[in-house]
């Protein structure tokens, strides 16, 4: 879910909320009964994305035993910072460095953990001398910690892009490995073509994509750095980001815009299933997933395994559910709109699980 382009997604303003039949304050704890806010969360007759999960009338009220709300799947994300001698022209460095701080230390980043790493190190060629991260995965929000281990660095030294990237890949794949409910991704910032340690854009190409299909790479460029786009292609995230540097006030405000944009993707669209009611068993037949956009009325939305034509939502795994993900179309348009995902139980799914 993460192969998309940054472009067009920077301010989501998505917000998971409570649905008005949960139980609390000013809901309703009966189910197809609207809370004191008048909202129902089962009725989708005027859906404007399908029929509801009940066989066409689009009224789940009539048969769904109770809805929750969802957790966004928790979120790692693997930072490897360019630190090269290059990074000191134009205020690069110290944009860089407040636009991070600003990040990690956001209100907005909660439920995201991050690790910092920088390249060059002094054994630039070296694999390992990455694969440790200077800021070892914490959650956020700490903007102090990343800002006090940022302080310590100052840049010099070439671009050995692809020993930097695949130590990324290393840390990323044992923090995948200790937490495998996770989602896991690398950020990679730099400001120049790979050039050091035998490094050229298609090598560096070649490590994301030996693990996009799990761990997806998003590339940000500072300044005019070159054909960066076949990175993140292969990384799974699409394009590359390219930050200006005609200002420095400017580049920290679009550093951290690129941020947030990364930070929409990653957390909007993948939930953790909810525990069913009590005195139930989980059936994955008889679950829908219903978007309440902010001006508008509920829509159940249709299971679609292979997100064939990108549109609807699918199990991680059919036979085994863990997790809830929604299909790109579908999360492109729900973070371009404030509104609440809720979980439906009760009701046959709307759309086919293959069995």
């Amino acid at each position: 879910m993460l192969a998309r382009s940054l472009l067009g997604v920077v301010s989501t303003g998505f917000v998971v909320a409570t649905a008005a039949c949960s139980g609390g304050p000013g809901g309703s704890p009966f189910p197809g009964q609207p809370g004191a806010d008048g909202g129902n969360p089962f009725n989708t007759a005027d859906a404007g994305f399908s029929n509801g999960g009940d066989g066409g009338s689009g009224d789940l009220s009539s048969c769904a035993s109770a809805s929750a709300t969802p957790n966004p799947v928790p979120v790692d994300l693997v930072f490897m910072f360019d630190k090269s001698g290059s990074m000191d022209e134009n205020s690069k460095w110290t944009s860089c460095k407040s636009g991070l701080t600003s990040f990690f230390g956001d209100s907005k980043s909660q439920g995201l953990s991050a690790s910092l790493q920088f390249f060059p190190q002094s054994n630039e060629c070296s694999v390992n001398a990455y694969a440790a991260p200077a800021v070892a995965m914490r959650a956020l929000p700490d903007g102090t910690t990343f800002s006090n281990t940022m302080s310590t660095y100052s840049p010099g030294g070439g671009t050995p892009t692809v020993p930097a990237l695949s130590g990324a890949v290393a840390y990323a794949q044992s923090v995948a490995q200790s937490n495998p409910g996770d989602k896991v991704a690398i950020v990679l910032v730099t400001d120049g073509e790979p050039n050091d340690c035998n490094s050229d854009v298609n090598g560096v190409a070649n490590v994301a994509a030996g693990v996009a299909s799990t761990i997806p790479t998003f590339v940000i460029g500072v300044g005019n750095t070159g054909n960066l786009d076949a990175i993140a292609a292969a990384g799974g995230t699409g394009k590359a980001t390219i930050v200006s540097t005609n200002n420095p006030q400017q580049t920290a405000q679009d550093f951290q815009t690129a941020l947030n944009a990364i930070r929409g993707l990653t957390l909007a669209c993948e939930y953790q299933i909810p525990a069913p009611p009590n005195g139930e068993t989980f059936d994955e037949s008889k679950v829908n997933v219903v978007y309440t956009p902010t001006n508008g009325g509920p829509q159940t939305l249709t299971y679609n395994q292979d997100c064939t034509g990108g549109t609807g939502w699918h199990y991680d795994d059919p036979k085994n559910p863990q997790k809830i993900e929604l299909c790109t179309n579908t999360c492109n348009s729900v973070q371009m709109a404030s509104g609440k995902i809720d979980i439906v139980f009760g009701c046959a799914t709307n759309g086919v699980i293959p069995k």
